[in-house]
Formats: C-alpha cells, structure tokens, sequence
C-alpha cells in the first residue's frame, strides 16, 4: 500500500472517530446498574463508537498475531 493512501485512511479514520466521541457529550455519571439498560445504549445510542472499539481489537488480535508469527 502507498504512504500517501495509508495516511489518508489514517486521517478519514481518526476524523469519523473524533466527530463520534465529540457526539457522546451528556454526564458519564451512572444512574443505575441496570445491565438490560446499558445493554440497549450500547446497541442503540453508542453503537458506532462500540463497533469502533471492536474493530480496533480485532485489528490488535490480527496485527499481535502477524507480529508474533502465529499461525
């Protein structure tokens, strides 16, 4: 892949990131521990930044196991 595409990626990537955290806003503080309730949030209000985080850890699981040589 070329440098110049790569960061571009880079970049898009980082920029749908940063528009999507800075949409969250509200106060973090929990109101109840109701694990119906938080399960409807994470599938509804933050589902893109929950598919986000899945894929980078998947990326991480895949790029750990190329470095390390895995099979």
């Amino acid at each position: 892949m070329n440098r110049k595409s790569s960061a571009l990626a880079s970049a898009l990537f980082f920029l749908v990131f940063l528009v999507q955290i800075l949409k969250i806003g509200g106060d973090m503080t929990l109101m109840t521990q109701n694990i119906g309730t938080i399960g409807t949030l994470l599938f509804t209000e933050y589902l893109i930044p929950f598919e986000l985080i899945s894929v980078i850890l998947v990326g991480g699981i895949i790029g750990m196991l190329y470095v390390s040589g895995g099979d």
